[in-house]
């Protein structure tokens, strides 16, 4: 009997040891589990952070590409031809008032046709920047009361931007080769034969970089033609047809006696010499004949 209960009574301990044992693991393990959730969302926030966001990427896109994509702005040449009637007695003041506007939009005059001191009317060619164009044309139809004619025109020049653009490339690419040919050449007859072909790609090469120049001259600074009339002025008349077939006429028949003079001027040191010769000629034929009459006696 005792036997058995000390064989319970191990049994019983045993039992209550495994019981503590596997409380203990528990309530170790749960602050583990706990402590081991704070770190892996750490380590979430880290990776994310490292990654870019989605909204983010496609702001940072979309400035990737506006920076990848030049503005491109309109290459147009502009022109303009105004006709402003002006008071009676002011043309001289009028044609300072185009000069200042010239000026004052940082541009130029380009010419001044203005006949005599008691002149009526005159003709200014003015060139402004091309975004101040409108600006100073709007100043320009207040000069007088009437404005008898304007026309307003545009000339895109983009294209040919392009064109000649790519033409200068493609000629500097060629100019590098025969540059370079030059410094391998062996023999004076390639060398001849290279600076031929080199000189011709250079000729290309400044026509093209001058045609570029005067394009962004014309694109640059716009022109105005302004003409002036004062008032009561009669417009000047057109011709008739038979007017000017007159005047056609008398061109074709000045140009003809122009050339008529051009080619008698050429012509003339070879008149001169055959009349030089002539004379010589008379004056030496008396004694040949002469000295051939001495001999056969």
């Amino acid at each position: 009997m005792n036997r058995k209960l000390w064989i319970g009574a191990v049994a019983l301990t045993l039992l209550l040891a495994a019981c503590s044992q596997l409380r203990g693991a528990g309530e170790t393990a749960a602050p583990d589990t706990a402590a081991s959730e704070p770190a892996e969302r750490g380590a979430g926030a880290s990776a994310r952070g490292l990654l870019p966001d989605e909204s983010e990427g496609a702001a940072g896109g979309g400035e990737v590409v506006g920076g990848v994509l030049p503005p491109v702005g309109p290459n147009v040449i502009k022109t303009a031809e105004i006709r402003v009637e002006v008071r009676r007695n002011t043309l001289r003041d009028v044609v300072g008032e185009v000069t200042a506007i010239a000026g004052r939009h940082t541009g130029f005059v380009l010419s001044t046709q203005v006949a005599g001191a008691k002149a009526r009317s005159g003709l200014l060619v003015i060139r402004v920047p091309a975004e101040r164009f409108e600006v100073a044309l709007a100043e320009i139809r207040q000069l007088g009361p009437k404005v008898l004619r304007e026309i307003v025109a545009g000339q895109d020049v983009g294209q040919e931007f392009i064109d000649l653009e790519a033409r200068l490339r493609n000629w500097q690419a060629q100019e590098i080769v025969l540059l370079r040919l030059m410094d391998r050449a062996r023999s004076v007859t390639d060398t001849i034969r290279v600076q031929r072909e080199l000189q011709q790609v250079q000729l290309e090469i400044e026509q093209i970089r001058g045609r570029l120049r005067y394009l962004e001259d014309q694109t640059a600074m716009s022109t105005i033609t302004v003409g002036l009339r004062e008032a009561g002025v009669a417009a000047p008349a057109e011709p008739g047809t038979l007017e000017q077939a007159w005047n056609r006429a008398i061109q074709s028949f000045m140009a003809i006696v122009s050339g008529g003079i051009v080619a008698a001027g050429a012509l003339l040191p070879f008149a001169l010499l055959a009349l030089v010769g002539l004379i010589v000629f008379r004056i030496v034929r008396p004694r040949l004949g002469m000295t051939g009459t001495g001999r056969s006696s």
